[in-house]
């Protein structure tokens, strides 16, 4: 793929360079090679400087905490798997300072706190970590609850999970602090609507990419409805676009105006393109099936 972004070199420099100093990834050049660069230069185009740095290295960290969940944590048990979840949100707030001996993880989480906390509002921290307990939560009951018994989830227990586990919001947050457009409408009904629209969007969107995956939609209809993979997989892809559609309208009418700032249209414009980018990305990227994932989930799927 050639390179025209002038901030890649630099942005994939401290992205390897945040993965090493962690030991976040035994092979850092093999893991960004799924694109995750790519994506967060093409999801926040006009970003630069340490937000954009700190927004991709949120990123990075999330999917290796999401990585962390579907693989280390496989065969712990339910008392493990809460530990681990607690000290995430304890580092997160400061509560407890991570120790040599600790997940790799919680060392990185500690400094990334510490980093975003100079930079960002108080209030935004707040709200950052209200959607980062719900992320933690919804990863260790998916683990506990399904990947672990190889039960495949109803779809009601999906929709449960997803889209409202907080991730997606992450990622809007994230866009916040690349593009230096913090939304004073965050808690406005439309917008709202629309964030809700965003996660809906990009779950599903992330999870049809990843229809490998025994414990995503694709499975629960599978399961739920006795589809053929290959029926289950359009209906998943028939109503992510309904969902496109219906995050297009709740975007059309918050870009219309009438808030108190013109931040929030910029902030609607900045998750469209981040839905727009996130679509590209798991089309092309090999992080959806990865030879390690496959083999897990293989040896995991349900009987």
């Amino acid at each position: 793929m050639e390179v025209t972004d002038h901030r890649h070199t630099d942005l994939y420099v401290s992205a390897a360079t945040f993965l090493t100093h962690y030991a976040l990834h035994p092979d850092p050049a093999g893991y960004l090679a799924h694109g995750y660069v790519d994506l967060c230069l093409a999801a926040w185009p006009t970003a630069s400087g340490v937000e954009l740095d700190l927004a991709t290295r949120w990123a990075l960290w999330t999917w290796i905490v999401d990585d962390a969940f579907d693989t280390d944590m496989l065969d712990e048990s339910r008392q493990a798997v809460g530990e681990f979840a607690l000290s995430l949100l304890l580092v997160a707030c400061g509560s407890t300072q991570p120790g040599a001996a600790d997940h790799p993880t919680l060392r990185a989480l500690a400094d990334l706190a510490a980093d975003t906390q100079a930079l960002m509002p108080a209030f935004w921290w707040q709200r950052y970590l209200t959607h980062l307990e719900d992320w933690v939560h919804a990863a260790s009951t998916k683990l506990l609850d399904f990947v672990q018994p190889r039960r495949t989830p109803t779809l009601r227990e999906y929709l449960t999970i997803r889209p409202p586990d907080g991730g997606m919001l992450l990622a809007a947050m994230w866009t916040e602090l690349a593009e230096r457009v913090i939304t004073p409408d965050w808690h406005d009904p439309l917008l709202q609507s629309l964030l809700r629209a965003f996660s809906t969007v990009g779950c599903l969107t992330n999870d049809l990419a990843d229809s490998g995956d025994p414990f995503g939609p694709v499975g629960a209809l599978v399961a739920a409805e006795s589809l053929e993979p290959v029926a289950a997989r359009e209906l998943v892809a028939e109503q992510l676009l309904a969902e496109q559609q219906r995050f297009w309208w709740l975007y059309s009418a918050v870009r219309s105006g009438g808030f108190t700032s013109a931040d929030t249209s910029r902030f609607a414009l900045a998750l469209d393109r981040f839905r727009h980018a996130l679509a590209d990305w798991t089309a092309d990227s090999s992080r959806y099936q990865p030879p390690e994932v496959r083999i897990m989930r293989e040896q995991h799927a349900p009987a």
